[in-house]
């Protein structure tokens, strides 16, 4: 299980409440056991497990009713009864009657602990654990798995239709029915809702290209806005890297001094290490990042140290609303900076090596062979880029927005 945090009274104390839904923290100590807050600020000890086959999750007792020393003992004896071949439950299910099929909400505590979380890349799991808790959990959490059917999950596909939100729509209904085949998998339920529904809205290739005018606000309104949306968005233009990726920047990754993140394996799109050489504008905005104590990353989760910044809709909003464009995505200044290069001179192989691709001149045979890092290449085409910004900065009004290095 991902995500864990050796659990105190203190932080129990100071951990702030979702802003809808809730959230689950696991505990470091003990394997299974953690804490679910909800929005309301209800705090509830949880143990996750298996057993003869089964995912099950028992609720233990709420905070600060029930002490972190009494959850942890309780925790600890259910896994001793585990040991012994015991339902940790069975004591207790005897004064209400077992219900027909496992709830939504245990379902997916059991789909992202057993599943999601050991079987995804780190992005992945968030992004489809987020989807999970954000969208349907809210809806279903209590109702029994078989009583939620395909009519059930047109309702909420629709709704998100509804609101012009189509890319968001498809990745819910991704996410929902990977849990529900899983489900099916399992014995859970005897067919997934989800088999017969097409895909709400066909992925559609973008060629969104952000002219010099619109790049220009858009660097002005993130420098404005700060950290960490704003700070975000200024790195994306500075290093064309993906959204997860420098959402995801750990302090561990990065060598100041040298100009150098590597980003691990586990993070990127292809599962191969990237060494992206950073521009002196790029170190000088991470330099003046604070460190949060207790954080691997550079942008933590808001009352959450050990995840990385959600709040990509309500930045992105900020944003949009200070400049008065919303027909973009934070994807577009990706291909922006790509096309930049390539108008700049910079050879195919080159942007493609930033961009961390491994089709056209690192595709098949060839990718394997060519193992050229062109770091120093590398360096200066984003360099160069660098430059193409401040340029276009100083153009719109004569003041300069980029430091020139």
């Amino acid at each position: 299980m991902a995500d864990k945090i050796q659990l105190t009274d203190v932080f129990l104390r100071k951990m702030k409440s979702p802003e809808r839904g809730q959230t689950d923290i696991w505990d470091a100590k003990v394997p299974g056991f953690g804490v679910r807050v909800s929005a309301t600020g209800t705090r509830t000890f949880v143990m996750v497990y298996r057993f003869r086959g089964d995912w099950r999750r028992d609720s233990l007792g709420q905070y600060p009713r029930l002490s972190l020393q009494e959850a942890r003992a309780k925790a600890e004896r259910a896994r001793a009864d585990l040991s012994e071949g015991k339902d940790p439950r069975a004591g207790r299910e005897t004064a209400r009657p077992a219900p027909k099929t496992e709830s939504f909400g245990a379902a997916v505590d059991a789909f992202i602990a057993g599943y999601v979380k050991r079987q995804n890349r780190e992005s992945t799991a968030g992004e489809t654990e987020r989807l999970l808790r954000s969208v349907f959990v809210p809806v279903w959490e209590r109702r029994a798995l078989g009583d939620i059917g395909k009519p059930d999950v047109l309702a909420v596909i629709d709704g998100i239709m509804d609101k012009g939100k189509p890319s968001a729509a498809r990745h819910a209904f991704a996410a929902i029915r990977k849990f529900f085949n899983w489900c099916t998998e399992r014995g859970l339920i005897d067919d997934s809702p989800c088999r017969t529904i097409k895909p709400p809205a066909k992925a559609r290739s973008r060629e969104r290209v952000l002219n010099d005018a619109e790049l220009t606000l858009i660097w002005e309104a993130a420098a404005a806005q700060g950290i960490p949306f704003g700070t975000i968005v200024q790195l994306l233009m500075l290093t064309a890297q993906r959204r997860g990726e420098v959402v995801g920047m750990r302090w561990d990754e990065l060598e100041l001094d040298a100009g150098m993140w590597t980003i691990p394996g586990s993070r990127t799109k292809n599962h191969k290490p990237h060494v992206v050489p950073l521009t002196p504008t790029a170190v000088t905005i991470l330099r003046e990042t604070p460190r949060q104590v207790g954080s691997p990353f550079v942008f933590p989760a808001r009352g959450k140290p050990d995840q990385p910044y959600s709040g990509y809709s309500k930045g992105k909003r900020t944003l949009d609303a200070a400049i008065g464009l919303h027909d973009w995505t934070l994807h577009d200044l990706r291909r922006t900076a790509a096309t930049g290069m390539a108008r700049l001179g910079v050879q195919p192989h080159v942007v493609e090596r930033i961009l961390n691709h491994t089709t056209g001149t690192f595709g098949g045979v060839a990718g394997v062979y060519n193992r050229f890092q062109y770091l120093p290449e590398m360096r200066e085409a984003l360099r160069l880029w660098e430059a193409q910004l401040a340029s276009i900065a100083r153009a719109a009004d004569g003041n300069e927005r980029l430091p020139d290095k």
